[in-house]
């Protein structure tokens, strides 16, 4: 297995890295996308007004045929339990009555933000479809979902334009409130999420090429959420979905990618997985196998167990398979329980109590990482099921314990996926856990889930509103930083915290209308307020902006701001006259001349062969020192420049 964290951006283009993003993300808006609910959430999701449960079984797609990854979802065979509350549920999400028009508010804010992202073909119909959804997520078995505009782009540093490929509208999905567990097959959900409004902004996949472009992709995108004030802030409010690819490999989609800052390992760990299972499909074809060569036979050895009631023990045999189960694919992770994870996942059997026969070599996989299977095969059962099963020296093995459907039903899955690997790299949804690594959810839906939606009419798009929405877009991030770093030397970061904070607006108004220089705006709005908020005493947004009059008018300067703001936090209704009286300057011209007379009689250079150079050293902290001295009543410029005059120092 390749190292993951020695992979470097040269090595991705090597293997032929591409990923891609998907971005849901919530939208500002008064009510619910298909009905009138206020889109609220309860700070409990287990609280609920009443509760029902349903059981959903696939339909055909639009052309006649089943979803594949709508029939894994079926196989799973969940219950589902609803928790609703009236205040933010109706019939609607119940799937009681059909929806209501959707929300034209969301719709426009859907196109605004396609401007945001410069793209150049707009739906001139608003068609809504449905997208199946077995997981029991939506009660309905579908979301509504309607293309807004395509063939957009986010700029990146390198020059490089990622192409938005989809930019969509739908309603979110219900939000699941158990902890998932495979072995109980009911879940559950509460409905206060379902029908809220949600962009989902899809990049082309192909043009990235490294993880710290897609990191950046995603960062650009956030930012535009940020800065058109489109989108809903908070946890929960936005989740993405990274589709990744190498060659030889395809399209892997990882659900659910929370944390931008785990993006790098998620792709370095996926990277590995599918050149270890392009490893393992050459193997498997230099050592002659088909897929005609693993069958459906079951051996019953539950004999040779002391098993619970109901419980049974069954294995088969896969030729020619010996030390591919036990190759690790991901760190801590071999295929052997890759597949079992999936057989987990479909038919509840935890991956304990499956056994595959390397993990019984010295050094396996689940020996250095204490995953032991919880089958109790020592080293004369392992012979004795060898016997039963007739093995040879190149074969594998596969234990499973559970009910006898269970076991029969887990084998067949096993089976089918060893298939497949002879194929290379399935397509599929994982979800990624906290390791880093990722495991099955689902195969990967196609175009037989969707199908359009018979309860809303089409919604024509006026040329004229697409003008007159054009007009509301805003200064874009990527020119926001273009100007600030042109301005005032910004760094990303320091953009990053005025879009962040929200600070953007009265940023413009310190620096346009009261005249600040950028950098002691910046300070006033971010630096300030986290340096108080470190003290636990936030400022408001009023002491800001009496400060920065003050500033404005010269009242105070940069190096009384500390003093300034914790006066003002005491006495909100100070006004000009009261400021001045406290914190304008006591020092007239020839006092301050004698202060720092004084300061520069202390200094001595004697020794030093450069004495300017000397001075200009430590001319900070004799600044600094006078400042301290003056009360922070006189600024650090003028000292300065005073102490330069004064001893004619260039």
């Amino acid at each position: 297995m390749i190292d993951p964290d020695s992979l470097t951006d040269d090595d991705f283009r090597k293997l032929g890295f591409h990923a891609g993003l998907e971005v849901h993300h919530q939208l500002q808006s008064r009510r619910k996308l298909f009905c009138n609910c206020e889109p609220v959430l309860e700070e409990d999701p287990h609280n609920f007004d009443y509760s029902f449960y349903r059981y959903f079984r696939p339909v055909l797609g639009e052309m006649g045929d089943f979803d594949e990854g709508m029939l894994i979802e079926y196989e799973k065979g969940y219950k589902v339990i609803y928790y609703a509350n009236e205040r933010n549920t109706c019939t609607y999400e119940m799937d009681e009555t059909p929806p209501f028009m959707p929300d034209m508010e969301t719709i426009t804010k859907g196109f605004i933000l396609a401007f945001y992202f410069d793209c150049k073909a707009f739906a001139e119909e608003v068609v809504v479809n449905r997208k199946q959804y077995l997981d029991g997520s939506i009660t309905t078995g579908f979301q509504r979902t309607f293309i807004i505009a395509r063939d957009g782009y986010v700029p990146l540093q390198n020059g490089k334009k990622v192409r938005i490929s989809n930019l969509h509208v739908e309603e979110d999905a219900a939000r699941r409130v158990n902890w998932f567990d495979t072995s109980e097959r009911t879940v559950y959900y509460n409905l206060d999420r379902l029908g809220v409004p949600l962009a989902e902004i899809i990049t082309d996949h192909l043009d990235v090429d490294t993880p710290s472009e897609l990191i950046e992709t995603a960062l650009q995108i956030g930012r535009v959420l940020r800065i058109s004030k489109i989108g809903r802030r908070g946890i929960g409010a936005v989740r993405q979905d990274v589709n990744i690819s190498i060659t030889g490999g395809d399209r892997v989609e990882l659900k659910g990618v929370q944390d931008i800052h785990m993006f790098d390992q998620y792709c370095r760990r996926e990277v590995v997985r599918q050149h270890s299972l392009i490893e393992i499909q050459k193997e498997m074809q230099e050592r002659g196998l088909k897929k005609e060569d693993f069958e459906h036979t079951y051996v019953d050895i539950s004999h040779l167990f002391a098993l619970p009631p109901k419980k049974k023990v069954f294995a088969t045999i896969f030729p020619k398979m010996k030390d591919l189960f036990g190759k690790e694919i991901q760190p801590g992770k071999d295929f052997g329980i890759d597949i079992f994870e999936k057989s987990m996942l479909i038919t509840g059997i935890p991956t304990d109590y499956h056994f595959h026969s390397d993990e019984f070599e010295e050094n396996s996989v689940r020996k250095r990482n204490n995953r032991f299977s919880r089958i109790p095969i020592n080293e004369e059962l392992y012979q004795k099921i060898q016997t039963l099963l007739n093995t040879k020296d190149t074969d594998a093995f596969i234990v499973v314990q559970g009910t006898e459907k269970a076991c029969m039903h887990a084998l067949k899955k096993i089976i089918e996926r060893v298939k497949i690997a002879l194929d290379g790299v399935p397509q599929e949804t994982r979800r990624v856990t906290p390791d880093g690594n990722s495991e099955f959810l689902r195969v990967i839906h196609g175009k037989d889930r969707i199908y359009p939606d018979t309860d809303t009419p089409p919604i024509l798009i006026e040329l004229e509103k697409l003008k007159e929405w054009k007009k509301e877009v805003g200064v874009k991030p990527w020119e926001l930083f273009e100007e600030l770093s042109r301005k005032y030397n910004f760094t990303q970061n320091q953009v990053d915290l005025l879009i962040r904070d929200d600070r953007l607006e009265l940023f413009s108004e310190f620096t346009n209308k009261l005249k600040l220089d950028g950098r002691v705006a910046y300070t006033l709005l971010i630096e300030k307020p986290r340096e108080f908020r470190r003290k636990h005493t936030p400022l408001t947004n009023e002491v800001i902006k009496k400060c920065a009059k003050f500033l404005s008018k010269e009242i105070i300067h940069r190096e009384q701001l500390n003093s300034v703001l914790e006066y003002l936090q005491e006495n909100p209704d100070s006004t000009e006259e009261t400021i001045k009286e406290h914190f304008s300057t006591q020092y007239n011209k020839k006092e301050l001349e004698d202060l720092i007379k004084k300061e520069l009689e202390n200094l001595s250079f004697e020794d030093v062969s450069n004495k300017n150079m000397a001075f200009q050293l430590v001319l900070p902290n004799l600044v600094a020192r006078i400042i301290r001295k003056t009360n922070n009543c006189v600024s650090g410029g003028k000292i300065a420049k005073m102490i330069e005059n004064f001893l004619e120092v260039k």
